[in-house]
């Protein structure tokens, strides 16, 4: 049984060594519109998960939702999962991407606290308590 389980590390640890990143696609979404995008997916994600509780309509409506927010960008799902995998296979990419899409999102939230008379809150910011993965 041993035996079984060292050929399965070394089976896996041989494969997971050859794993390559895909190359970026011919109709690669740049980091610039990428970042626009998410950041519109993700308000829509956080309105209709705060508006539909049930995982059945939320499912639903995200998906049409999603794509009708693609649509407005001249985006195909089809390219934007391309692009997403692409980015996804390279952590610190994305996760400045992201860093930028949250960036994005609290300069909003300040101005509107301005807006509305309130104090912005400079204090808030999200812990950087995820290491992203090293880049070969």
């Amino acid at each position: 049984m041993r035996f079984l389980v060292l050929v399965a590390v070394f089976a896996l640890s041989a494969c997971t060594s050859h794993i390559q990143k895909p190359e970026a696609p011919d109709d690669l979404i740049e980091r610039d519109s990428m970042v626009v995008i998410l950041r519109e997916l993700v308000v829509l994600e956080a309105h209709v998960e705060l508006r539909y509780q049930q995982v059945t309509n939320y499912y639903k409506i995200m998906s049409a939702s999603g794509k009708a927010c693609l649509k407005r960008y001249n985006v195909s799902p089809e390219r934007f999962d391309r692009s997403y995998d692409y980015y996804v296979s390279r952590q610190q990419e994305l996760q400045s991407i992201y860093s930028e899409v949250l960036d994005s999102l609290n300069r909003e939230v300040n101005q509107l606290q301005v807006q509305s008379g309130l104090e912005p809150d400079t204090s808030a910011k999200i812990p950087d308590v995820v290491k992203p993965f090293e880049d070969d």
